[in-house]
C-alpha cells in the first residue's frame, strides 16, 4: 500500500513545474554588471511594404502624391493600407506618384521619411511626410497559449509583448531556452535572467520567429498521462477502502 501512494506521489509531483521554472527574470544581477546593448533598428529591404502618406493645408494639392485619401476615414483597414502601400522592389526602390523612384533600401523608416520629404519639398510647400511600414511581422510557436503570426502596429515591440499577443506563456513552457529565429541565425533567449531586459534581442524585429521549447517533463501534461493519474488515484483511493474494511474486522 506504501508503495501506491509512493508511486502516486512521484507522478504528481513530475507532473508539476517546479515554481522555478514559470517564474520570468528570477535571477538578479548587480547593476554594475548589467550591460546595455543599443537597439538595431530595423533596416528596410525589398519585400516591404510602406504606408507613405504626403499632407498639408491645401488638400487639393496634395492628392496627386497619394494612392489613397481617406487614411483618417473610419472604413479604412489593414488590408486597405496594405492594398495602397508601396512595396520596396527588387532594387530597393519605391515608386511614388509624381515624385518617381526614390531608393530606400537600408534606411529606417525615420531616415526614408526624411528622404521622401526632401523629395516633397521640391514639389510643395510645408508639406509633411507620414511614413508606416505595414508588413511589420512577428511569429511565436511553441509553449504559449495561441500560436500565430501577428502583425504589429508600432515601430517596435518586445519579447515579452509579443508574448503577451500570444496569450502568455504555458507552465510547460522552458523559459530559460526560447529561441529568436532571425535572418536563418538561431539566438537563445534566457527570461529566467535580468540582463535578458537590456539585451539587443530583447527587441524584436520584423519577421522574427520566436520558438519557445517545452520542459522535459512535458509528456505529463497529454491527456492518456491525466486518464493514468486519475485511473491510479481510484486504485488508491478503492484500496484504501478495502484495507480500512479488513483491518476493522
Amino acid at each position: 500500500m506504501k508503495s501506491l501512494y509512493f508511486a502516486l506521489a512521484t507522478i504528481f509531483l513530475a507532473s508539476c513545474s517546479p515554481m522555478s521554472n514559470i517564474v520570468l527574470f528570477e535571477k538578479q544581477v548587480e547593476n554594475d554588471q548589467i550591460s546595455v546593448s543599443e537597439y538595431q533598428k530595423h533596416k528596410l529591404q525589398s519585400g516591404d511594404i510602406l504606408h507613405v502618406k504626403i499632407i498639408g493645408v491645401q488638400k487639393e494639392s496634395f492628392d496627386i502624391f497619394n494612392l489613397e485619401t481617406n487614411a483618417n476615414n473610419s472604413q479604412t483597414t489593414s488590408a486597405n493600407l496594405f492594398l495602397n502601400g508601396f512595396t520596396i522592389d527588387s532594387q530597393g526602390f519605391i515608386e511614388i506618384p509624381t515624385l518617381g523612384k526614390i531608393l530606400i533600401n537600408g534606411l529606417t523608416i525615420e531616415e526614408a521619411k526624411n528622404k521622401i520629404q526632401l523629395k516633397a519639398d521640391n514639389y510643395l510647400v510645408n508639406s509633411t511626410v507620414i511614413v508606416k511600414h505595414i508588413n511589420f511581422e512577428i511569429t511565436v510557436l511553441g509553449e504559449v497559449n495561441t500560436a500565430g503570426t501577428y502583425t504589429v502596429f508600432k515601430d517596435d515591440i518586445t519579447i515579452l509583448e509579443a508574448l503577451g499577443l500570444s496569450g502568455d506563456l504555458t507552465d510547460y513552457a522552458n523559459r530559460k531556452k526560447i529561441k529568436l529565429i532571425r535572418d536563418n541565425q538561431i539566438i537563445y533567449i534566457d527570461l529566467t535572467k535580468t540582463e535578458t531586459l537590456y539585451s539587443e534581442n530583447f527587441i524584436l524585429k520584423a519577421n522574427d520567429v520566436l520558438y519557445v521549447e517545452p520542459l522535459k517533463n512535458v509528456k505529463l501534461r497529454s491527456s492518456n498521462a491525466q486518464i493514468y493519474i486519475s485511473a491510479i488515484s481510484s486504485i488508491a483511493l478503492i484500496a484504501n477502502i478495502v484495507f480500512g474494511i479488513l483491518n476493522s474486522n
